[in-house]
């Protein structure tokens, strides 16, 4: 048996809640992806100590849940997630055998977390792409709540700031004051960049793009891109000749001129489709690593303008 196994087995109780009638001076507080990390520390400041549980931009579909995983769950103060499933891999099994009330519990629908669970999704509005019907033959990747990968459109992002300073004022309400300066600013620094992004990606907008996974949805909604098929012929399933030829077709017909995929894809499934239709290949992470959001979201945003050959206007320049 694996070892994380083996320490997901072991009969320590952390399901044994210790009440605490007053919250420490700094909030330990899990985050799954590195993108709501840099928000929380950000907006939290010093008083928040932020715990990602995924250290880097990873494939979500392939995280396996681990016992190091556990055991920062079991200490954190609190928990923020994606929500809409993004974090099916790992965090339901993990939330299951933690057993704290207040994240929530980890069976079916991850997103409906305790007092002390942060649901970024339930911020956004309505999800894109929920399903109308769920079965294995719309592949392995389907998400029954709608696709997850909001995080790719900064608008919506922004959303989720107000409410991760909302949570941290319920956590700590005697730093309210800190969190909504720090939110006001790095509002602010964000409102600007998108202003700046929407300028730059103007002159692409109605243009189609081919994605490798249905991540880049809710990008394409933000900067007003058209998909116009994925690579995967259904989601978590890689590609046949027979559809990258159809592809391959639609591509021309529409003129594409870009497929975006994330560096956890091989390139070599692509097979002859760039050489085929005259399409780029952009490899970037939908998800930000270490550099930060923003910083991610600039480098998605200039990867695509380059493949499609728009420069960066003077004004507003990152």
């Amino acid at each position: 048996m694996p070892l994380f196994l083996l320490m997901l087995c072991i009969s320590t109780d952390f399901s044994t809640e210790v009440e605490k009638p007053v919250r420490p001076q700094v909030v330990e507080i899990a985050v799954t992806t590195l993108g709501l990390s840099d928000i929380v520390q950000t907006i939290g400041g010093e008083h928040v100590k932020v715990i990602p549980l995924v250290p880097g931009a990873v494939d979500p579909h392939k995280v396996t849940p681990r016992a190091s995983m556990l055991l920062k769950l079991s200490r954190a103060d609190a928990l923020a997630s994606m929500g809409l499933g993004y974090e099916h891999a790992y965090l339901p099994a993990l939330l299951e055998k933690v057993g704290r009330k207040d994240f929530g519990r980890g069976d079916g629908d991850v997103s409906q977390g305790g007092v002390n669970h942060f649901v970024a999704s339930d911020f956004i509005g309505v999800a894109l792409e929920i399903p109308v019907k769920l079965d294995r033959g719309t592949g392995v990747d389907v998400h029954p709540l709608g696709n997850s990968h909001w995080n790719t459109n900064p608008d919506l992002m922004r959303k989720v700031a107000v409410g991760l300073r909302d949570f941290l004022c319920l956590q700590q309400p005697q730093f309210k004051e800190d969190f909504f300066k720090n939110w006001e600013a790095w509002d602010k620094k964000a409102g600007e960049l998108i202003a700046h992004w929407t300028k730059w990606l103007a002159p692409a907008k109605a243009q189609s793009i081919v994605t490798y996974h249905r991540s880049w949805s809710y990008f394409a909604q933000s900067f007003g891109l058209v998909l116009r098929g994925e690579v995967e012929p259904k989601p978590g399933m890689p590609p046949t000749t027979r559809h990258l030829i159809a592809l391959s077709r639609t591509m021309t017909e529409h003129k594409v001129k870009v497929i975006l995929m994330e560096p956890w894809y091989s390139e070599g499934k692509l097979g002859n489709l760039p050489s085929m239709t005259g399409a780029k290949v952009v490899k970037v992470a939908s998800v930000s690593g270490n550099s930060g959001y923003l910083d991610w979201m600039h480098t998605v945003v200039s990867s695509v303008a380059g493949a499609l050959d728009i420069p960066e206007p003077m004004s507003g320049k990152f």
